[in-house]
């Protein structure tokens, strides 16, 4: 651990931001001589969520991170870091094949620092939490079409009108025929036939 990047993420509380600080700073002088950085720099972000990863501050420091400005980052706690679980075990896993560790000084549980002899089975944790998530996901969103198709929900792209069918809706509408009539007879959605009328300038 040559160089840190510390990072702070706080409220427009300013005691909160000087109690995150005393403990950094607590856990630097703590370190043994020959452990501590011989460089550091700090990256803030104030008045800003966590779950969101749209930080200025924090996305600094991902970029730096990937030029190998500093080997490891070091945190008050993860979720000063991010508040999205998922996100935050990807964005460490991302940075470990670049090299940076990482280390939140309240939770030594957590620290990936390259010192850390528990470090790759950390790592194999997270990684397996993560693919758990997106399986997850995958099952959710698997579920929810087929809840959806027994719905009758019409899934995947608009179906391409024929240049037949067009003038079938052109000529029911000139017969007086309504938008839902025309629908019905044949077989495209509302939308699909007032949107082929609103197009030809006949609704």
């Amino acid at each position: 651990m040559k160089s840190i990047a510390i990072y702070y993420r706080v409220s427009t509380d300013k005691q909160e931001l000087q109690s995150q600080k005393k403990s950094v700073e607590d856990w630097l002088a703590a370190l043994p001589e020959d452990k501590r950085p011989l460089r550091q720099e700090i990256f803030e972000d104030e008045g800003i969520s966590g779950s969101t990863s749209k930080r200025p501050g924090y996305q600094n420091l991902l970029a730096d991170a990937a030029t190998g400005k500093f080997d490891t980052i070091v945190v008050y706690r993860l979720d000063r870091f991010s508040r999205n679980a998922s996100e935050a075990i990807q964005t460490l896993l991302s940075l470990d094949e670049i090299g940076v560790g990482f280390i939140s000084v309240t939770q030594p549980v957590l620290n990936l620092g390259h010192e850390n002899p528990f470090r790759r089975t950390m790592l194999a944790a997270f990684a397996e939490i993560a693919e758990i998530e997106r399986q997850t996901i995958v099952t959710r969103v698997k579920a929810g079409l087929e809840a959806a198709k027994k719905r009758g929900v019409k899934l995947g792209p608009p179906t391409k009108v024929t240049e037949q069918k067009t003038k079938d809706i052109l000529q029911q509408r000139k017969e007086g025929k309504s938008i839902r009539g025309i629908a019905n007879s044949i077989g495209l959605s509302y939308g699909a036939v007032q949107k082929i009328l609103k197009s030809n300038t006949l609704s």
